[in-house]
C-alpha cells in the first residue's frame, strides 16, 4: 500500500444479485468520510474518501494531504478517482487513476477496464501493460465498495484480485472476528479483516463498522509486525 492508503485500502468477490437500477436500492449508501493518518504512531495527514451514486453508476475518490507539523516539514498530495457501474448485481470498475506528488516521487497510475474485450489497459508513468480481465478483478478504490457490499450482505471473502500499477495481485483475506472501537464518532462495533500476499510480511487490516453501513473506520498496515501506517475515522457525512 502506498501512502495513498488506498483505503487499498482495501474485500471482494462478485455477487449474484439481480440487476439494480436505483442507488436507493443498493446496500451501500453515498458518503464522505474523513480520516486522521498516522505514520509510525505520529499524525501526518488527513484522508478524505467519498462515494457518489447515480442510477447504476458510481464514483469514488480519496484525497490525502499532510497536516499540522507534517505540512511544515513535507509537501505532497495523493489523489485517486475511480468510476464504474453496477450491472447484473456485480460491481464493475471502468476507470481508475492515482496521482502522487511528493518531493521524492511523482507517479501517475491509470487503469482502463474493457469488459467486452476482457482486458485492462494499465500504465504506471511510462510503463504500459495489457492485463487479462475476469469477474472479481477490482481497482484499489472500487475494492472498498466491493468489500462493503459483500459484508452488508453477509459474505466474507477469502481472497481478491487487485489490478494496480501494471500488475494483477492476489491477496488472501482473513476474518478476525468482531471488536468494539472507541472512535471520534463514538463506540462502534466493527468486523476485522486482514489482507496479505502469500509469503509476504506486509499485512493490512481493516475494521468495517456495521452501524455505518460497513464503512471502514480504521485501516492499519504492518510490516514485520511493526505498524507502518494507520487511518482512524474522524467524521462521516451521508
Amino acid at each position: 500500500m502506498t501512502l495513498s492508503i488506498r483505503v487499498a485500502l482495501l474485500g471482494c468477490l462478485l455477487a449474484s444479485w439481480p440487476a439494480l437500477a436505483l442507488s436507493e436500492d443498493l446496500p451501500v449508501k453515498p458518503f464522505q468520510a474523513r480520516y486522521e493518518v498516522y505514520g509510525s504512531g505520529f499524525s501526518i495527514g488527513e484522508a478524505v474518501m467519498s462515494l457518489n451514486l447515480a442510477g447504476d453508476a458510481y464514483q469514488m475518490s480519496t484525497r490525502v494531504r499532510p497536516n499540522g507539523l507534517a505540512a511544515m516539514l513535507v509537501s505532497g498530495q495523493i489523489d485517486e478517482q475511480a468510476s464504474g457501474e453496477i450491472r447484473e448485481g456485480a460491481i464493475r470498475p471502468i476507470r481508475y487513476e492515482r496521482r502522487v506528488e511528493t518531493p521524492k516521487k511523482k507517479q501517475t497510475v491509470q487503469l482502463r477496464f474493457d469488459w467486452s474485450a476482457k482486458q485492462i489497459q494499465a500504465s504506471d508513468n511510462e510503463r504500459r501493460a495489457t492485463l487479462p480481465l475476469s469477474s472479481g478483478v477490482m481497482d484499489p478504490l472500487s475494492l472498498n465498495l466491493q468489500a462493503m457490499w459483500d459484508l452488508q450482505n453477509g459474505r466474507a471473502p477469502t481472497q481478491y484480485v487487485l489490478a494496480d500499477e501494471t500488475e494483477l495481485k492476489t491477496y488472501q483475506i482473513k476474518n478476525e472476528g468482531e471488536e468494539t472501537l472507541d472512535t471520534s464518532v463514538g463506540k462502534l462495533r466493527a468486523i476485522r479483516l486482514s489482507q496479505a500476499k502469500p509469503g509476504k510480511t506486509r499485512i493490512t487490516t481493516f475494521w468495517f463498522a456495521p452501524p455505518l453501513h460497513y464503512l471502514p473506520v480504521r485501516v492499519m498496515q504492518q510490516k514485520d509486525n511493526k505498524e507502518v501506517l494507520r487511518m482512524e475515522i474522524r467524521a462521516v457525512e451521508r
